[in-house]
Formats: C-alpha cells, sequence, structure tokens
C-alpha cells in the first residue's frame, strides 16, 4: 500500500467529514440524491462517452497502481546494478549474466539485458527499447488523461447542477417551500463536483502521474545502459553517464 496515496486520500475525506460534524447539522443536509445524480452520473457518462472501452476496462487496475507501492529498485539502485552487469560482462562475459537475468522481475530491464545475452548489437537493442517505452507512455498517457478528464467533467456537472438548481429555485420563488430544495441541488452539486475532481481524480492523477515519470526514468537508464554495454563503453563512463539522468533532490 503506498502510504502518501491512502494517507492524503483518508486525510483529505476525513477533514471534509469533521468539518460537517463540527457544524452541528450532521451529514443529512449535505446529502441529496439530484445532486448525486448530476455529478457522479453525469461524470460516469461523459468519461464513459470520451474513451474507447478497452481504456475503460483499465481503470481499476490504473487505481490499484496509484495505492500500490512501486516493487521495483530505486533509480541509483538500478544504476549500481546496471553498473554490476556491466562489471561482469567485462570480466567474464555476456553469457555470465544469463542466469541472473533470467531471475529478474522488472519485465523492462529483464528484456533489454536479453536481448544483451543474445548478442544484439547496439544499433538494434536502442530502437528496440525505445519503442517499447512509447508505447509504455501512450498506454500510461491515456490512463492519467482519464483521470484528468474525470476531475474536470466533475467539476462541469457541479457547475451545471448549479444552473440547474438555480433555475428551479428562480422559477418556484412564489412557493417557499421549494426554494430550500432547489437551493441545496445548486450548492451541493458544487460542492460534489469539487470533492470529486479534488479529492478523488485529482489525486490518482496526480500519482499515477508521478509514478509514471519514475518508470520512464527508470527506463531511459536502463536503455541508455544497455547500448552503452553493447558499444563496450568503459565501465567509469557507463556509471558517469547513468548518474547524470538521475535528478539530484537538492536541486
Amino acid at each position: 500500500m503506498d502510504k502518501s496515496t491512502a494517507g492524503g486520500l483518508g486525510a483529505g475525506w476525513a477533514l471534509i467529514a469533521l468539518a460537517i460534524i463540527l457544524g452541528g447539522v450532521g451529514f443529512g443536509p449535505y446529502i441529496d440524491i439530484p445532486s448525486v445524480v448530476i455529478v457522479f452520473g453525469g461524470t460516469i457518462a461523459v468519461t464513459a462517452g470520451q474513451f474507447e472501452a478497452s481504456d475503460l476496462k483499465r481503470i481499476t487496475p490504473a487505481m490499484k497502481v496509484a495505492f500500490n507501492e512501486v516493487k521495483v529498485e530505486s533509480l541509483p539502485e538500478l544504476v549500481e546494478k546496471i553498473v554490476f552487469y556491466a562489471t561482469e560482462i567485462k570480466k567474464h562475459g555476456v553469457m555470465h549474466i544469463e542466469q541472473k537475468v533470467l531471475e529478474e522481475q522488472n519485465p523492462f530491464f529483464k528484456e533489454a539485458f536479453q536481448l544483451l545475452v543474445d548478442g544484439t548489437k547496439a544499433e538494434t537493442i536502442e530502437p528496440l527499447l525505445e519503442t517499447k517505452l512509447e508505447y509504455m507512455n501512450k498506454r500510461h498517457s491515456v490512463m492519467i488523461s482519464i483521470f484528468g478528464n474525470m476531475g474536470g467533467t466533475a467539476g462541469s456537472m457541479g457547475m451545471i447542477g448549479t444552473l440547474v438548481g438555480l433555475v428551479a429555485m428562480l422559477a418556484n420563488l412564489s412557493d417557499p417551500a421549494s426554494v430550500g430544495p432547489a437551493m441545496a441541488v445548486a450548492l451541493l452539486t458544487t460542492m460534489y463536483g469539487a470533492l470529486v475532481g479534488t479529492l478523488f481524480a485529482g489525486l490518482i492523477e496526480s500519482k499515477l502521474s508521478q509514478k509514471h515519470s519514475i518508470e520512464e526514468t527508470a527506463c531511459e537508464v536502463i536503455i541508455k545502459g544497455t547500448t552503452m554495454i553493447a558499444n563496450e563503453e568503459s565501465i567509469g563512463n557507463i556509471k558517469m553517464q547513468l548518474n547524470s539522468i538521475l535528478v539530484d533532490p537538492e536541486e
């Protein structure tokens, strides 16, 4: 479980609940079925219309990615591992690492170094892995955009609900009993839209984007490392160039 994702989401909703409790009126006044229909139903309908069914089926797996810890090594550890493999190849030859490569858990790393074991040339390795990375980026960007659009749509549906409620209220000003429910729709749809857009879709979008950025950088390091090993670059040069890709957290 990714503690930052779960903690941020839980804390955000808990603070909203606490504010409602401290308001002294309970949760009852904040529950409005027409507002739920407009915001949640509208957001689902619009999102379903914007994306292909094959992409929508990946929403649940994408949420699991956002809530689970990344199970791959950190970037500095990845660089050290590539340098280790490069050193082993220099000393004992490429076939010496074959068994270790088969035991690797990172699919991209495993595929890249399997190409080395198979004797693939650098000019072939790089475009193959770049193509794989390109398609990974496309898949990830679709999922990130789904949650981004979901957040924006929820806010828009909230505004639509506000207008619906205001029209209903203005049309029935002569009937005081209908003003309250209409005003509730106007206000609560805005609230629901903001909550869904910020404390759900926006949070998931941001976390997926961050994890994608880390994975993309890791893949770039792997591509660079395997290409340099295939070109028989020196160990020092490999280490220096791979470390230059990493972002210094103090910068």
